[in-house]
């Protein structure tokens, strides 16, 4: 057992994370969670208040760090970058955050596995992601495929060309069941990150490129 107030506490936070990536907030017990954290079952009462506020301190935890290694990425992007060069980057960028795991080997990133369980099944704090993870870089992007198109960013092809871009970015993870059963079935996005992000660079800007001039 931990013997103090801070170790539990951080112990219990980092074993929420874990079973909340791998379970979902629905299905994650407290006492899972404790017992990961070699904590007493009322520990999550003492130091959180239960179990959803809990996942909201899980929440808070996880996607304001995110913001803030992204806001720090942002920083060192280079400012007289073109909008594919931007697109590029910001690609690159996406597909690190999304696959380069940090969930004990697992799949994904332990916050993308929250958020698309979170997704799937909305609690409460849906709009906390939202405001905190989600608008920000949507509203990038749509500026950027604005600068390439040259049409502002609430025109219609640029949200399709957004949302095609997020969906790619996107479906190995989500898809990952099914095609892991297909004949033949896909490798692994992880297996070559290099490989997908340059193949999705160049299927992404050719696409946006064919709708400029099409």
């Amino acid at each position: 057992m931990h013997n103090n107030d801070a170790g539990t506490k951080n112990a219990l936070l980092a074993a929420a994370v874990r079973v909340f990536a791998d379970k979902g907030y629905s299905a994650a017990t407290v006492r899972e969670i404790c017992g990961l954290a070699q904590a007493n079952v009322a520990a999550v009462n003492y130091h959180f208040g239960g179990k959803e506020p809990l996942y909201r301190s899980v929440l808070e935890h996880i996607f304001v760090r995110v913001q803030a290694e992204q806001n720090r990425a942002d920083l060192k992007r280079n400012p007289d970058a073109s909008p594919e060069e931007r697109l590029e980057a910001y690609i690159r960028q996406k597909v690190e955050d999304i696959y380069n795991s940090d969930n004990d080997g697992g799949p994904v990133a332990a916050h993308w596995a929250i958020f698309l369980m979170e997704v799937a099944n909305p609690s409460t704090n849906l709009d906390f992601l939202v405001e905190h993870y989600v608008q920000a870089p949507a509203d990038e992007l749509r500026s950027i495929v604005a600068d390439i198109l040259q049409t502002p960013p609430t025109d219609p092809v640029v949200l399709n060309c957004a949302l095609s871009i997020w969906g790619q970015l996107l479906d190995p993870l989500v898809m990952m069941p099914l095609t892991d059963r297909m004949d033949p079935p896909r490798p692994h996005v992880q297996d070559n990150l290099e490989q997908f992000t340059e193949h999705l660079v160049r299927f992404t800007l050719g696409g946006i490129h064919a709708m400029k001039h099409g």
